[in-house]
C-alpha cells in the first residue's frame, strides 16, 4: 500500500522510525530530535524539513562530513523521493512518503506550487532569500566546501528566525520563502528578522545572498499534520519574478511598492529600480533598491 502524505517518516537501520510531522534535526547534540552517538556526525548535522502540502527537504547544516542522499553527498537543501537512502555519519535511515515525481512540481520559475485545497486567505509580509551567482560558485568548488558553506549559511540564517520565534517555510535549493501572517505576526518580530538577515549579508564569513520583500495576500493551503501550510497566489508569483529584476540589476536587497507602503516609518532610504512589464502580470510593477 503506497505511503500516504501524513504517514512520511525515516526508518533507522534498526527499523525504528521518526514520525515527519515537523521539522526533524539529526546530529551528535543531546538537543537534538535524533541524537546520533557516531563521532563522523557535526553537533547539528542535518534538518529534514515537512513542507509544500507533504514533500520533505533534507538540509545539511554545514556538518564536516556532509550528508548523503543516495551515495552522493547534497550540495543544497534536496528533495526527499520515497525511499531515498539518508546517510550522516555512519547512520542510515530511509526516507518513506510520497515520491517527489509524484509530487506537484514547482514550476521552472522556482514558484511554489498548491498541493492541498486552499483553507483560507492572508494578508502577509513575504520574504525571498537566495545565493548569489550559486552556479558558478558551485562548478568553481570541491563539493565538499559547497555543501559545507551552503549548509552553514541556512543554519546561520534559520538561527535569525529562531531567534524571534519563526521559521522558514519554503526551502527552494540556493534560498527560500517565508511568509509572516499580518493578524499573528507583530511588525517588530517581521523586521527583527529581517534586520538579522541583513546583519548577515555583511558578515564576509557567509556566501553573498540577495532578499526581497513582498506585502499581499496569500492563499494557504491544508497542512499536513503539523507541517508547513503549502503557499500560493499572485502575491508569491509576482515575488519571484521581481527577484529575478533585482538579480538583474545586482542589487542585494529589494522591496516592492507594497512593501513600502506598509513599511513602518521611518521607512528606510530606498531607489526605483525602475517599473517592469512581468509575464503573467497585467501593467508595470516597480521594485526598490534598499540602502
Amino acid at each position: 500500500m503506497p505511503v500516504s502524505v501524513a504517514d512520511a517518516y525515516l526508518e533507522h537501520a534498526d527499523r525504528q522510525r521518526t514520525r515527519l510531522d515537523r521539522p526533524v534535526s539529526l546530529g551528535r547534540s543531546s538537543s537534538c530530535d535524533v541524537p546520533l552517538n557516531d563521532t563522523e556526525c557535526s553537533r547539528r548535522h542535518a534538518l529534514v524539513n515537512p513542507q509544500m502540502g507533504g514533500e520533505a527537504w533534507v538540509v545539511d547544516l554545514g556538518s564536516t562530513n556532509g550528508t548523503y542522499v543516495n551515495g552522493r553527498r547534497i550540495l543544497r537543501p534536496t528533495r526527499l523521493a520515497d525511499g531515498d537512502r539518508l546517510a550522516i555519519g555512519r547512520s542510515e535511515f530511509t526516507f518513506h512518503g510520497p515520491s517527489a515525481a509524484r509530487a506537484a512540481p514547482a514550476a521552472a520559475s522556482g514558484e511554489t506550487q498548491l498541493t492541498q485545497p486552499v483553507i483560507k486567505v492572508e494578508r502577509a509580509w513575504l520574504l525571498l532569500a537566495d545565493i548569489e551567482g550559486f552556479t558558478e560558485f558551485s562548478q568553481q568548488h570541491p563539493p565538499e566546501e559547497v555543501s559545507r558553506r551552503v549548509g552553514a549559511w541556512v543554519a546561520a540564517c534559520a538561527a535569525r528566525f529562531a531567534e524571534h520565534e519563526a521559521d522558514i517555510q519554503v526551502f527552494l535549493g540556493d534560498g527560500f520563502l517565508a511568509y509572516f501572517p499580518v493578524k499573528q505576526t507583530a511588525p517588530a518580530r517581521f523586521f527583527a528578522v529581517f534586520a538579522g538577515l541583513r546583519a548577515l549579508q555583511r558578515d564576509p564569513a557567509h556566501l553573498p545572498f540577495r532578499i526581497v520583500l513582498h506585502h499581499a495576500d496569500i492563499s494557504l493551503g491544508a497542512p499536513v499534520a503539523n507541517a508547513a501550510e503549502s503557499i500560493l497566489g499572485p502575491g508569491v508569483n509576482l515575488l519571484f519574478r521581481l527577484e529575478k529584476v533585482a538579480s538583474a540589476a545586482r542589487v542585494r536587497c529589494a522591496a516592492t511598492a507594497a512593501a513600502l507602503a506598509h513599511w513602518p516609518e521611518p521607512r528606510p532610504p530606498h531607489t526605483s529600480l525602475g517599473r517592469h512589464a512581468l509575464k503573467g502580470f497585467d501593467g508595470e510593477h516597480e521594485l526598490f533598491a534598499l540602502a
